[in-house]
């Protein structure tokens, strides 16, 4: 994804404009605003670069400017799944940098990427002056849960092709390009985050070809996008996310 940030001339600048274009960040105030920009700093991360390791005290809020971060969890015997993949603008580990804990997940950059740190302690010293930060910080974990419900009936009430081929046709469906488009991480990283194993990954690719879906490479293309709607079952409660969470409190009179 690309955008207009000049970190390396201009670093306060870009972190203020950064901040102006996450969702989290929309309804904070300008002096706010300007009191995080002052206190975080932007960093660059190499492709493969660790951000954090599980068990590893948290001191910053994240938010990513350009990139992509994958959050993983991993076993002693070093079996690993991912549990989400970040895109710009995203904020992320809100609910352990508010409560000081260690992380659960560990964090990897998936490309090159600019990610913005915000210090625990100057997120904790501006909520308690600003109400609206607080509140946005809270529609931002409750979409996090939200999303994660989703995640866990999807996981119980699809199988594994429905998963992948959901997963096509809204990549298909948000492409301007028509019924064209490219896979935006390798397949063994998606398989992954799909909770299925590269060989399962194999057979579900196996199976979408009877209902239109054509996969070579990286480039996908699905010739009959109905079809493969009535092969995923749509449910609109399951399948309608939430953008831009927002706690609704009551109107004053």
């Amino acid at each position: 994804m690309t955008n207009t940030f000049s970190f390396d001339t201009d670093p306060q600048a870009a972190t203020l404009e950064l901040l102006g274009h996450s969702p989290l960040f929309s309804g904070v105030s300008a002096q706010s605003l300007q009191s995080l920009a002052a206190g975080s700093q932007l960093r660059r991360y190499d492709r493969d670069a660790i951000l954090f390791e599980a068990g590893q005290q948290c001191e910053y809020l994240y938010v990513l400017a350009q990139g992509s971060v994958q959050l993983s969890a991993s076993t002693p015997d070093g079996r690993e799944a991912v549990v989400e993949l970040l895109r710009p603008f995203e904020t992320f580990v809100v609910a352990t940098a508010l409560t000081s804990q260690r992380f659960l997940r560990s964090a990897r950059a998936v490309e090159p990427s600019h990610i913005l740190l915000i210090p625990t302690g100057l997120l904790l010293a501006e909520l308690k002056n600003n109400p609206d930060l607080a509140i946005a910080l809270l529609g931002s974990m409750a979409q996090k849960y939200r999303h994660m419900v989703r995640e866990i009936k999807s996981l119980r009430l699809r199988t594994a092709s429905q998963r992948l081929a959901l997963y096509l046709l809204h990549l298909v469906e948000n492409n301007s390009s028509g019924q064209t488009t490219r896979l935006p991480y390798d397949k063994k990283l998606l398989a992954s985050r799909l909770g299925m194993t590269p060989e399962s990954f194999s057979r579900a690719l196996a199976e979408l070809r009877g209902y239109s879906v054509d996969v070579r490479g990286d480039e996908v293309r699905v010739a009959d996008l109905e079809q493969l709607r009535e092969f995923c079952r749509l449910d609109h409660l399951l399948d309608t996310l939430e953008h831009d969470l927002k706690v609704m409190l009551p109107t004053e009179e």
